[in-house]
């Protein structure tokens, strides 16, 4: 932009500074072609009162000494009738207006020519009128010359603009787009502490200065609901406890319809409210970095497929199979937490597909790892909802809202297998199902075993 503005505007410039230039050099011809044809009149004052044409010739043909660029020049008397004329060598001579109008002071441009007129008399008495006709010569040099110099200034001015811009760009633009970057690298990846190099005492210092104290009000405050969400888990968690025991102990008497019922719903609804609590306290236990793992040797194998008949049992109308290939492959890992990230997939993939949907579950072994992944054929997750899927709080839009849930299971789970040194994604289209997988590296130990083995 400062080079296109410098170029218009350079542009702009010089071309008033060769139009006036032209319009000068236009002007100058006309004041010197008038006093010409003064000097003319003036000398030739004789030569018409005594009716001597070829003083009157020799007088004209003269300017070809004086003024080259006349090419023609005729002398009326007082009658207008031509006393004399005088054309330049290599022109054709042309016939001059000299009637009544042309009798005043005047010039006419007529393309590349300038005519001048000037009456002749003396001492008041009218005697006739002197006739210039002048080529502009010199003008298309002039030109040539301008626009050359114009040119020349141009590319000057483009390059000192383009140096202009590129330290500009260095002082301006170039703190800009760090603080641009800043604010993409914390939308994508939430670490709201990320500061901006303040430099100078500019208005873009300013403004990283304001940015920075803005990131810092976002990190208290971050700090404040992730405190309070610590807080409010740990006091539920006792008080529902003892409630949860209670309907326990009350669902093991003989009580009679409806009461049996209520208890079972109840029983339900404290289920629900005791997954939330816990799912809060770990996000809780995340955000302060408190999260910490049993790591032990695990055959990941021996899991999935515990977890696969869990869910099972709790979901007797649902055709869950499962597909291993993978033999006894040992992983570090906490047992508890990567069975709730299965748990989680199962459960996930139980609630957003139909019930005569079958779940796939597959374990399959590579290199230096090892996937699992579960597989409905439900409604599906938009793939530019993948990305975001993973985040804190998060639900997708196409989602049915009459299915509960706050967005931290997934969130969890991706910090489970973060911590695991592993991968997590998924897989999925809107009405063609989703396939959430992870991914997790085999013990050393174990993969070292293995390669001399085969």
């Amino acid at each position: 932009m400062q080079v296109f503005t410098s170029v218009l505007v350079l542009g702009l410039c010089f071309t008033a500074f060769v139009i006036t230039d032209i319009r000068g050099y236009k002007e100058r011809k006309v004041n010197s072609t008038i006093s010409i044809a003064r000097v003319i009149g003036s000398n030739s004052i004789s030569a018409i009162q005594f009716l001597d044409n070829v003083t009157a010739k020799e007088i004209l043909k003269n300017l070809q000494n004086v003024e080259p660029d006349v090419i023609n020049a005729t002398l009326t008397d007082a009658s207008r009738k031509t006393f004399a004329n005088y054309t330049k060598p290599g022109f054709k001579p042309q016939r001059i207006d000299t009637s009544l109008n042309a009798l005043q002071n005047q010039s006419e441009f007529s393309g590349n020519y300038l005519l001048v007129s000037e009456p002749i008399t003396d001492k008041g008495e009218y005697l006739g009128t002197i006739f210039l006709q002048v080529e502009f010569t010199e003008l298309e040099q002039i030109i040539n010359q301008k626009l050359q110099i114009t040119a020349i200034l141009v590319l000057i001015g483009v390059g000192l603009a383009f140096l202009i811009a590129v330290i500009n760009q260095r002082h301006i633009s170039n703190p800009i787009l760090s603080l641009v970057n800043i604010m993409k690298e914390i939308r994508e990846s939430h670490e709201y502490q990320k500061q901006v190099e303040v430099k100078g005492k500019d208005e873009i210092s300013t403004l990283s200065i304001e940015f920075n104290n803005l990131m810092q009000e976002v990190v208290r405050s971050h700090q404040k609901k992730d405190e309070f969400i610590g807080i409010a888990s740990h006091e539920l968690k006792t008080p529902l406890t003892s409630v949860k025991l209670y309907l326990e102990s009350l669902s093991k008497m003989n009580h009679q319809q409806p009461t049996q019922l209520f208890i079972m719903k109840a029983r339900e609804g404290v289920n629900k409210l005791h997954s939330l609590i816990l799912d809060l306290l770990d996000v809780s236990k995340i955000q302060s970095g408190q999260l910490q793992l049993n790591l032990k040797e695990l055959e990941l194998e021996n899991l999935v497929r515990e977890c696969v008949q869990e869910a099972q049992m709790n979901n007797p109308r649902r055709l869950i199979s499962l597909e291993i290939e993978a033999g006894e492959t040992i992983v570090m890992a906490d047992k508890d937490r990567l069975e709730q990230v299965i748990i989680n997939f199962l459960s996930n993939a139980v609630k957003y597909s139909p019930e005569d949907k079958n779940i796939v579950v597959k374990a399959f072994q590579s290199k230096s790892s090892i996937n699992v992944s579960i597989t409905d054929f439900g409604i599906g997750i938009a793939p530019s909802e993948h990305a975001k899927i993973f985040e804190r709080f998060y639900r997708a839009t196409d989602s049915n809202s009459v299915i509960s849930g706050f967005g931290l299971g997934l969130y969890i789970c991706q910090q489970i297998i973060k911590r695991h040194h592993g991968t997590i994604g998924v897989e999925s289209n809107i009405n063609q199902g989703s396939t959430f997988y992870f991914e997790i590296p085999i013990l050393k130990s174990h993969l070292k075993t293995m390669i001399l083995a085969n």
